[in-house]
């Protein structure tokens, strides 16, 4: 089971430019490979005012390809205290370059940013609503008969950096199945 650690507070008020990008990135991975793994660690932005495309993409860009990478061996970051400026801006460049991520809002709702299929974005918040998720309960959940689709969804959402594979069990009858949670 991942656990959440102390925020990474973000204390710039204007984030711009790559340069600006790869210290503060380099600052946020100094953090997480200096962490036990199963880990999230939430970026706080309530101090930045601003945001621009190439610090987001500099920053955050990198930071997730790492993650989905499997770089990061199973240390997660997820987003924190974003004005609508900040989320539009974050949400533009995650877009430009096929990239999602995850925004946990003040009340601990949830919000994906960037760019996620319809089937892929209900099959993720079945996970973050059961709290974690199988091939089969995708299959129970969208009338499907195919289990090999079922289980592409979860390859998928994992190799996005949106869930991870936790444990695996065995199912009545023979056979085994994977177990993903949620990053949230």
């Amino acid at each position: 089971m991942l656990k959440k650690i102390e925020a990474f507070i973000i204390d710039t008020e204007l984030l711009s430019g790559r340069p600006e990008g790869v210290r503060i990135r380099d600052q946020i991975l100094d953090k997480l490979e200096h962490e036990a793994t199963d880990i999230i660690l939430p970026l706080n932005f309530s101090k930045v005012k601003f945001i621009d495309f190439s610090f987001a993409d500099e920053m955050l860009g990198r930071i997730i390809r790492r993650v989905m990478s499997g770089d990061m061996k199973e240390r997660y970051i997820v987003l924190e205290s974003l004005n609508d400026s900040l989320k539009e801006n974050i949400s533009v460049a995650l877009k430009e370059r096929e990239l999602v991520w995850i925004y946990v809002k003040a009340n601990s709702e949830i919000e994906i940013l960037g760019k996620l299929s319809e089937e892929l974005r209900k099959t993720y918040f079945a996970a973050v609503s059961k709290g974690k998720i199988t091939a089969r309960d995708i299959l129970r959940l969208e009338n499907m008969e195919n289990i090999s689709a079922a289980s592409n969804r979860l390859t998928r959402l994992k190799g996005l950096g949106l869930l991870t594979k936790t444990t695996d069990e065995v199912v009545i009858g023979g056979g085994r199945q994977y177990v993903y949670e949620p990053i949230r």
